[in-house]
């Protein structure tokens, strides 16, 4: 299949859940489609269903919306051939909270895991809520890819390697 099928396959799969749908112009093999995020699960099922691609990565970023409010982005990439199709929405601070897709695609707890410990994200029925990265001595609510993070706080406890 060429690329130009694949990606308008992509946003035909989604298109009673896009909200807004992107190829960008500095990556013309991708194309983005905004959801809300009460619809991952559905969307995750539809491209199981559709049999399109696979599971590249979730990434989460710290951002703010157009009113500087934080919020937390996040993106899932799918790959199929030479295209990435994303899905993206945002959760804002006050509620970081969305369902896992590990019932679906088991193989995402991994990224759903870093997810959580390094944002703060809180991932609702995810298999494995252990650490992934962190110390396990790693303080609670602390979370280090969060724009606000600015070090720890000299703590003999959270110094790994020394005594």
């Amino acid at each position: 299949m060429e690329k130009e099928e694949l990606l308008n396959q992509f946003q035909e799969i989604f298109t009673d859940l896009a909200i807004k749908t992107e190829i960008p112009a500095i990556q013309p093999n991708r194309v983005d489609v905004y959801i809300n995020s009460n619809d991952l699960l559905k969307a995750v099922q539809k491209l199981v269903e559709h049999d399109w691609g696979y599971l590249i990565t979730i990434s989460a970023y710290d951002t703010a919306d157009e009113n500087g409010t934080p919020q937390i982005g996040l993106v899932y990439q799918f790959g199929e051939q030479n295209v990435i199709g994303t899905l993206r929405f945002f959760l804002p601070y006050s509620n970081l909270t969305v369902e896992s897709i590990c019932p679906i695609i088991p193989s995402a707890t991994l990224y759903e895991r870093e997810c959580m410990e390094l944002f703060g994200i809180d991932i609702r029925n995810t298999p494995d809520r252990s650490k992934l990265i962190l110390p396990e001595n790693w303080p609670d609510g602390v979370f280090p890819l969060r724009k606000s993070f600015s070090g720890l706080q000299d703590n003999p406890e959270t110094k790994s390697g020394e005594e």
